[in-house]
């Protein structure tokens, strides 16, 4: 019997040293003579990075490359950025069906009003999707990925971005619930904001009353019949419990305040998601530690103040007296106010900042061609630095998603997430030469 156990032993020892092993065998990959940037804005010239089994083993200068890595020369013109995190996307989701009028618009049913968060992208997701595979190119290695819908549309799963891969690369499972003020489609119920607001408290007192019931039944030895299965109140338990928060898309102050209201009387934690005039909520976002994972869909600037720039006072004042257009006093006021709230929304991220306020970035159905321009309008009359745009865009996104400690730098024993670019990543003329993923690396075809 003895023996029996020693050779058991045995075995187990040669089976995890087999498997130290293999994981050593794997080749390392480098990047040397490149220039690395850091989350905090430093840059490295002339840097090396290296990685094996996905996660970061060395990166600076005067690094000392593995014998068996696989080495890229950056010849000095590259530069090594933390991957892009997006912490709610929709890409890859399904899009919303056309419905008809149910047969009780007063009680359609959990789908049909909108309320499904037991959907999971991870299983709903169609890999072929063209963000997908474009998002690489634009510096994304990460995302919280979201579906469209209603009310409660589903989870929010984290994935490795891997283009036609993503599907198969889930790093986390229901980081959140996604939960928004979206009436249900049609004539149903909740067809009003004030009706969506009466469903969130009716959806967590039936969520806790099934709850309540499981637990009962768990105790008792008899007499007491099973709960039915409700997988739709299931899927609330680990928001009520403060488990996982609500990833809560809101823009409007009003909205803002309307979840605040939830908050207070059903305590759960959140995550603020777009949140277009969060500036005006920027202390009390603040006071209650909500993080805002922040949109840069940014309002179209006014066509008076656009036509100004592109033709310059000078070249007004050039202009015969027939063209030059009067400008009342009225209209003078107008513009005054327009003016006024287009710079406040696009200083809302700066202004969240200054409050000392999370903030991350999440596109949230924000177009992946827009981004480089209004990234650019955020420099130039948001406020917004570049090292500013790059903590938001890598490692604030990550401390927000909860794995700030894993992604969203460049450091040793980091999972291996970066783009390499061409130039600066802000440069209008840059564009991704390499993506690396978890530690794959996807190369791009240059468009010029």
């Amino acid at each position: 019997m003895k023996l029996a156990r020693i050779t058991v032993l045995c075995i187990a020892l040669l089976m995890v040293f087999s498997l130290q092993v293999r994981s050593q065998s794997s080749p390392a990959e480098a990047f040397e003579n490149v220039t690395i940037h850091t989350a905090d804005g430093n840059t490295i010239e002339s840097g090396t990075i290296v990685w094996r089994n996905g996660v970061i083993t060395d990166v600076g200068k005067n690094v000392s490359i593995p014998f068996d890595a696989y080495v890229r020369d950056g010849g000095d013109s590259l530069h090594v950025y933390p991957g892009f995190i997006d912490g709610l996307a929709q890409w890859g989701s399904p899009d919303v069906p056309d419905v008809d009028t149910p047969e009780r618009p007063g009680d359609p049913g959990y789908k049909r009003a909108g309320i499904q968060p037991q959907r999971r992208p991870a299983s709903l997701m169609k890999a072929g999707a063209d963000a997908l595979t474009k998002a690489p190119k634009h510096g994304f290695t990460a995302a919280g990925l979201g579906l469209k819908g209603q009310m409660l549309p589903g989870q929010v799963d984290l994935f490795f971005i891997q283009g036609n891969k993503t599907k198969d690369n889930v790093l986390k499972s229901g980081i959140g619930v996604l939960a928004q003020f979206e009436e249900a489609q049609g004539q149903a119920y909740p067809s009003t904001t004030m009706g969506v607001m009466s469903e969130f408290r009716q959806l967590f007192h039936d969520a806790k009353a099934l709850n309540q019931q499981e637990h009962y039944f768990a105790s008792v030895s008899s007499n007491y019949p099973a709960p039915e299965e409700n997988k739709t109140l299931e899927a609330l338990y680990p928001v009520m419990d403060q488990e996982q928060p609500f990833y809560f898309v809101a823009d409007s102050k009003e909205n803002i305040e309307r979840m605040f209201w939830l908050q207070d009387e059903l305590e759960f934690n959140a995550v603020l998601i777009s949140g277009k005039e969060a500036y005006k909520k920027a202390d009390e976002l603040k006071e209650r530690n909500i993080p805002v994972l922040a949109s840069i869909d940014l309002p179209e600037e006014p066509e008076w103040r656009a036509s100004q720039k592109e033709e310059g006072e000078e070249k007004e004042k050039e202009k015969p007296a027939e063209e030059v257009q009067e400008v009342t006093e009225e209209m003078r006021k107008f513009r005054e106010r327009q003016q006024e709230a287009y710079k406040a929304y696009v200083q809302n991220i700066n202004k969240l900042i200054e409050a000392g306020v999370k903030v991350g970035y999440a596109s949230n159905g924000l177009d992946l061609s827009d981004i480089h321009k209004n990234l650019k309008t955020l420099q130039e009359e948001g406020n917004l630095s570049g090292k500013q745009i790059l903590k938001m865009f890598t490692q604030s996104t990550a401390d927000v998603l909860g794995y700030g400690q894993k992604l969203g730098d460049l450091e040793e024993g980091r999972i291996a997430n970066f783009t390499v670019f061409t130039k600066s990543f802000l440069d209008d003329e840059t564009e991704a030469q390499y993506s690396v993923s978890n530690g794959q690396i996807m190369e791009f075809e240059s468009s010029k």
